[in-house]
């Protein structure tokens, strides 16, 4: 609840119309997405567009995530939350996939580039939230945690960091985590590492 009241603070007081590019390394197959954010009806609206696909974002600063959709070649996604129900619907290659799942209020984020400031620039040393995974359509929860001050070398500028590692919950937190880096003072996301499972490549994203 504490988390919520500060992104609805953060929200208010420091909406703005910005582009961010951001980088992707697969193996050395890179790729860039250009974002831009805007400010419409008090919500935040987030626009991601590479060459290969297309994400739009709905936020609001009660609910964090308010919708979510991904469009590609193949692959057409859209999760959006009803009051306490969170619907996801996929279809890739013409097979259709329907899930919908009761969170109540809890925090749903499902672009780590986006969502995290209120946490950075807030004195939390973890909190929680729920993610939709794509392949399959399930939900699966998970906490982020601050880990330490880190020097990280950015387009050929050396830069202070918060690292943060976001992880899922219980068990399951021993096969899956993400380590992330964000600028301590404007909350940005500069660079993530992480995989999508066992024996899958790593990819990085820098903030361009």
């Amino acid at each position: 609840m504490k988390f919520i009241v500060l992104l609805a603070l953060l929200f208010s007081t420091t909406f703005a119309n910005v582009t961010y590019v951001y980088s992707k390394d697969v193996e050395g197959r890179e790729s860039k997405t250009i974002w831009k954010l805007e400010e419409k009806d008090k919500e935040l609206h987030i626009d991601g567009e590479s060459l290969s696909s297309n994400t739009k974002i709905v936020a609001s600063p009660e609910q964090t995530t308010q919708s979510f959709s991904h469009t590609s070649k193949t692959v057409q996604e859209v999760y959006y939350r009803e009051g306490p129900t969170l619907i996801a619907r996929s279809n890739v290659n013409g097979k259709q996939t329907e899930r919908s799942y009761k969170i109540g209020k809890d925090l749903w984020l499902q672009e780590f580039a986006f969502g995290f400031k209120p946490f950075i620039l807030s004195n939390l040393k973890d909190f929680r939230f729920c993610i939709i995974n794509p392949k399959n359509l399930d939900l699966h929860d998970m906490i982020a945690t601050k880990q330490s001050l880190d020097r990280l070398r950015l387009n050929g500028e050396e830069k202070e960091a918060l690292h943060v590692k976001v992880t899922l919950t219980g068990f399951k937190k021993m096969f899956w985590h993400a380590d992330l880096w964000f600028d301590p003072q404007a909350g940005d996301l500069l660079m993530s590492k992480a995989n999508e499972g066992p024996n899958t490549p790593t990819t990085i994203i820098t903030l361009f």
